[in-house]
């Protein structure tokens, strides 16, 4: 249950009468109630309208529960009702043309106290009216009533053939309010309407894992986003200051935009700002749905939205992860949370290599974007699809290295040893100096020729690094003990 004060601002369209006196009271202060917590004369209205609808005189329950609701504005049971009612009563509802403007959608964001109240003479016209169940959406929300938000949303989706852009605005709401069992849910409905939703596909994995983190208590006393900003307050405070912005001043601007986009949510520029907001804020998950969001407002045709979102999506994804392993760090013997760890860095693993995919078929001429497709691949124990990608990428001069690297770890898991070793000592034969790339090349050669029985080979290679680099891995113990 929500108790929300809200700042009395009495409208002039309410300042004649009792009756009004009476409702302004209520509005002062709406919360969501139940009907015990109704009042004696609005609990007798309810039962009036209760007898109306068992009896099918549902015109009539429509005129009490109006009442009731203008009375009792945060009834939600009775507005659910009331809906259900006026749906019967409007045999084309959802077909007319609704009579809410511009202006009062304007008046709703100024006044959400007076909106509440006065959208259900629109809603009584057209109960699944788009312009005016948004209204009493936005209005909910000013309020603090995520609950009769949602309602309102929920009311738009079952009168339209075709819903899929509301569910994903309910789901986003869902989101916001950290429901992520019903967000998930959401997105499963957006998908029996269109199975290629990679939105809904990826918000509905990232919803069900952080339902279960919610469920499971994992999150302690405050939720994932807040603890993983927590935990890195300096860096966050960091990157403010290398975009010039202060916290306080992103989540400024942030506010500002938000504004904007209840106005206009197809402004692909506003959208492009709050989710470059929410990455400076580093909050990945929200600054990739709407680097995702401003893809699609583009037509699909802007590929550098689409690599930012990507880019977001699997940050985002690998924060989740990092906070499973502070869970693990914490509690190794959690058997919980290491199971839904390991399945959900699969997940993880395979979503990243979608968003490799996609960047490749994009452009498949770019050998930047062929290697890292490989190394996803590779990292999901897809090492057979990762070879070829990694081959192309290995014509580049500037990844040539890297790819080979790769390329050995690839035949090294197939436990194609020879293989992996030619590759390998290729590698080594163009790198001059002992950086870190060498000294990896050139331990992961020793391996192989120690687990294939040869020593001397292995200690050869153990031995270049020795001498360079005494504390690197376990070299000085593999080299030492080999002379004792």
């Amino acid at each position: 249950m929500w108790y929300i004060q809200c700042t009395y601002r009495a409208p002039a369209f309410y300042q004649a009468g009792a009756n009004e006196r009476f409702i302004l009271h209520t509005l002062m202060s709406i919360s969501i109630i139940n009907e015990r917590q109704l009042p004696a004369a609005e609990a007798s209205l309810w039962v009036k309208a209760q007898q109306a609808v068992a009896a099918k005189n549902y015109k009539y329950a429509v005129s009490i529960l109006r009442t009731l609701i203008k009375r009792a504005p945060g009834f939600l049971e009775g507005r659910k009702v009331l809906r259900a009612c006026e749906v019967k009563c409007t045999p084309d509802a959802g077909r007319r043309s609704s009579l809410f403007g511009g202006m009062r959608l304007t008046t709703a964001r100024k006044d959400p106290e007076t909106v509440i109240v006065s959208v259900e003479d629109d809603l009584e016209k057209d109960p699944y009216s788009v312009s005016a169940n948004e209204a009493l959406f936005h209005a909910a929300n000013d309020l603090g009533l995520p609950e009769l938000a949602a309602f309102a949303i929920e009311t738009i989706c079952q009168g339209q053939p075709n819903p899929k852009k509301h569910l994903h605005m309910l789901a986003n709401h869902y989101i916001k309010n950290e429901q992520f069992a019903e967000a998930a849910d959401t997105y499963r409905r957006v998908l029996q309407i269109d199975r290629t939703d990679a939105i809904a596909q990826r918000g509905e994995k990232d919803c069900s894992a952080k339902a279960t983190m919610k469920k499971g208590n994992w999150e302690g006393s405050g939720d994932f986003r807040t603890k993983m900003k927590n935990a890195n307050a300096t860096t966050d405070l960091e990157s403010a200051d290398k975009m010039g912005l202060t916290r306080a001043e992103m989540e400024q601007r942030l506010a500002q935009l938000s504004e904007q986009y209840a106005v206009d949510n197809t402004n692909l520029q506003v959208v492009k700002d709050i989710a470059s907001i929410y990455e400076q804020m580093e909050d990945y998950a929200n600054s990739y749905s709407f680097y995702a969001y401003a893809y699609q407002l583009s037509g699909e045709a802007d590929v550098s939205i689409n690599d930012k979102a990507m880019e977001m999506h699997e940050k985002a994804l690998n924060a989740e992860l990092a906070y499973y392993e502070q869970v693990l760090a914490a509690d190794p013997t959690n058997e919980e949370a290491l199971a839904a760890y390991n399945a959900r860095k699969q997940e993880v693993a395979m979503a990243v290599v979608e968003d490799a995919r996609a960047r490749v078929e994009a452009n498949p001429t770019d050998a930047q974007l062929q290697f890292k497709y490989g190394q996803a691949l590779f990292d999901a124990g897809m090492q057979s699809e990762a070879i070829p990608a990694l081959q192309r990428a290995r014509s580049n001069p500037n990844l040539r290295i890297k790819a080979m690297l790769m390329l050995g770890k690839c035949y090294a898991a197939k436990n194609m040893t020879d293989m992996a070793i030619r590759q390998l000592e290729d590698a080594d034969k163009e790198l001059l100096t002992m950086d870190d790339t060498k000294k990896e090349i050139l331990y992961m050669i020793g391996c192989l020729y120690e687990a294939s029985g040869n020593k001397e080979k292995s200690l050869e290679n153990f031995k270049a690094i020795y001498e360079v680099d005494y504390g690197y891995a376990d070299v000085a113990h593999k080299v030492e003990s080999a002379y004792s």
